[in-house]
Parts: structure tokens; C-alpha cells; sequence
């Protein structure tokens, strides 16, 4: 008989999740997938660009239709892939699956360092005085969702994926650990055999996160940028880059960005090509993205930048995460807005040691960097 997976998510289904999340490679190896998006269960509904249309998918509308589902014969076998994060707030789905003792698995993966020092009472008073209701409300989903875990309303996962000593080293609520690696890790080392350059001459690289239309933000409760403002400030640091050293910048779209006027003047635009991208330029410029994996990888230089209305608006979010990247690999760190002259820009070299330490703390490990992840993922997948 073959292996069932059955994935659960509050994201929809794209050609990037088919590939990124080994959807394509266990059908091709001749699994049974289906794919369960419960968006509109645990968020609001929205449409995506780049969604697929697969005979796979299932668009879930209620717990009712979710449990009975769940309680279908062909599926008792089945083992969940959760592509839906553990807390109190996202708990219905789990508890759901648990109570009919279900087999879950989960790929945790795209953690990233924080450079603060500070004591978790202190963090906690500060984000209480700048943020307070959000605060209280992330407290408080931490808490419900430690509670059901205390309760045994929540069963463990039978595996969790983990990429990084960041992840392997804490605990993990799993019956069983698996070394793994981040997926652009996967991407890097099969581009990395390739000679060829994607494109002839010498760039610079900006990591698009499709920033002013990012659906994402709305799970955090974040606001978008101004689009207009946005990319004129964007465009006219690219514009001081290739004053500076005669590089254009290209850009590595973001895998949702549907761009289709003239966001980034006439730069040329590579979708879903990030890794070869990275691979050949000369430097990479970002805000925060696990696609820094590449330029890490690489040991390409790093320019992190934001805006002025990024800061308005993202100080104890975005900007603190840019920073803390910024500092944890130990080179620059800009507010476009504040930038008048080319001279003003300087490109670091890369710190090798910390680059190395990024590496096997937040993209593999010694244990899974010379496998391919897809491979390690079906071979656990067929122990259930």
C-alpha cells in the first residue's frame, strides 16, 4: 500500500510550498498527498499568487468538515505533515488530530539569531511597555498552548525535522528528532555542481520579501509599507550601489511578489532562481530573509538595509531582527533614507567564523549536510 501524507496548513498551496515542503518529490515517489489548506479556520481568507489548482488540494471550511475527515478510514493510516506552528491560538487543529491519535510530523526549520542578551523578565517589560495588548495576547497563546501540552490534550509529534544546533538542541515535544536541513541548503548544494552563470556580467543581489503586499504580515498583526514610498527609497540606494562600484543590482523576487509595473525601475526581475542568483554575485543586500542562507553559504558579502517608515513602523519587529542579523554575522547595516552620498556605503568582507557558525546553527548540521533532505524526510516518513 502506499504512504498517505496528509499536509495541514494555514498557507496556501504554491509551486514554491509543492517544492520547498517535498510535496512533488513523495509523489514521484509514489506517495499519496493530499493537501488540506484550513486558512479560512485560522486566519482570514485571501487569495495568493502563484496558487496551484492540484487534484490534491482541499480547501477546508469548518472543523466539522476537518474532523470528518479525519475519521474517513482511508485516512486512519495517514501520517499530518504540519505546516501550521504550535501554539494556544493555532491548538483546535492538533487537538483535533490527537484526539483520534493521529501521527504528526513537523519540519522545524528558518530560525534565525537574536543577538539580545537580556533576561526573558526583562524582554517581556520592555515589549509590555512598547506593545502592551500584544504583549499580553502573546503571553497568554504561549500559556494555553504549554497548558494542553501539560494536559495531554496535545500528543507529541512522532517526528519533528530539525535544521541547526539552534533547534536540535532544545526540546522538541517529539518522540523522535531527525538532524535535517533547511531547504535552500538543498538548493545551494544542487546549484553549486552547475558552472554556468545565470547571468554573464558582474551584480549585486537584492533578497525581495515582497514587503508592502506581504500577506504574512497579517498573521503577526503587522501593517504594509507604502508601496510608492517604499520603492522609491529602495531605487534610489540601488541607484548610490552602482555609482559607487559600476554593479547593477538585480532582483531575486520574492516566490508570492506578482510585480507589474515599474516597482524596481528597470531592473530585471528572476523568480524561484534565488540560489544561482546568490551564487555568482558579488554581494547581497537584504532586510531579513532565510534566503540570507545563500549569501551565508556562499560567503558572500552582506548589506542589510531598511527605511525610514520600516523603522516607524517595525523598531521592535523587523528592524530589530535586521539588526540583530546584521550583528550576529558582523557587518553592515543601513537606513536607505538616511544615505546621501555613495561614499557613505561600505561593503565588509565576510566574517568567515561567523558565517560558519550561522551555518551549522540555523541551516544543517554535521549529522544531515552531506544527505539530501528529501531523501531523509521519506525515509523517516516510510518508518510510521
Amino acid at each position: 500500500m502506499s504512504k498517505k501524507l496528509i499536509y495541514i496548513s494555514f498557507i496556501k498551496l504554491t509551486d514554491k510550498v509543492a517544492r520547498d515542503w517535498y510535496i512533488d518529490h513523495c509523489i514521484a515517489k509514489g506517495a499519496l498527498v493530499e493537501y488540506w489548506d484550513i486558512v479560512s479556520l485560522v486566519r482570514e481568507e485571501h487569495d495568493e499568487n502563484y496558487e496551484l489548482n492540484a487534484d490534491y488540494l482541499r480547501n477546508i471550511k469548518n472543523y466539522k468538515e476537518f474532523e470528518a475527515l479525519v475519521c474517513q478510514p482511508e485516512n486512519k493510516d495517514a501520517v499530518y505533515v504540519m505546516l501550521i506552528s504550535y501554539s494556544g491560538r493555532f491548538s483546535k487543529p492538533y487537538r483535533l488530530l490527537s484526539k483520534y491519535s493521529c501521527k504528526m510530523v513537523f519540519l522545524n526549520w528558518g530560525a534565525m539569531p537574536t543577538t539580545s542578551s537580556a533576561p526573558k523578565w526583562q524582554k517581556i517589560i520592555y515589549r509590555l511597555f512598547n506593545n502592551p495588548f500584544g504583549t499580553v495576547k502573546t503571553v497568554a497563546d504561549v500559556i494555553l498552548g504549554n497548558v494542553y501540552r501539560k494536559l495531554n490534550v496535545v500528543n507529541r509529534f512522532d517526528i519533528v525535522f530539525a535544521a541547526g544546533h539552534a533547534l536540535t538542541s532544545v526540546d522538541q515535544y517529539a518522540k523522535k528528532v531527525v538532524h535535517f536541513n533547511l531547504c535552500d541548503f538543498d538548493h545551494y548544494t544542487r546549484v553549486n555542481l552547475i558552472d554556468e552563470r545565470l547571468v554573464k556580467e558582474k551584480y549585486a543581489v537584492f533578497l525581495d520579501i515582497n514587503l508592502p503586499f506581504q500577506s504574512d504580515l497579517a498573521i503577526s498583526g503587522l501593517p504594509a509599507v507604502n508601496a510608492i514610498s517604499y520603492f522609491k527609497s529602495l531605487n534610489r540606494f540601488f541607484d548610490l550601489l552602482k555609482e559607487k562600484n559600476g554593479i547593477k543590482v538585480l532582483i531575486a523576487a520574492h516566490p508570492k511578489a506578482n510585480y507589474i509595473g515599474n516597482e524596481f525601475k528597470e531592473r530585471k526581475m528572476y523568480r524561484m532562481l534565488t540560489a544561482k542568483l546568490v551564487k555568482d554575485a558579488e554581494y547581497v543586500i537584504t532586510h531579513t530573509s532565510t534566503a540570507l542562507s545563500y549569501a551565508v553559504l556562499n560567503l558572500k558579502s552582506v548589506l542589510f538595509i531598511y527605511t525610514d517608515e520600516m523603522m516607524d513602523i517595525y523598531k521592535n519587529t523587523v528592524v530589530r531582527e535586521i539588526k540583530s542579523l546584521a550583528s550576529y554575522l558582523n557587518t553592515s547595516v543601513y537606513n536607505v533614507d538616511q544615505i546621501t552620498d555613495a561614499s557613505q556605503i561600505k561593503i565588509l568582507p565576510p566574517n568567515f567564523e561567523c558565517y560558519d557558525a550561522y551555518k551549522y546553527c540555523y541551516l544543517t548540521s554535521l549529522k544531515s549536510e552531506n544527505f539530501s533532505s528529501a531523501e531523509i524526510f521519506w525515509r523517516e516518513i516510510n518508518t510510521l
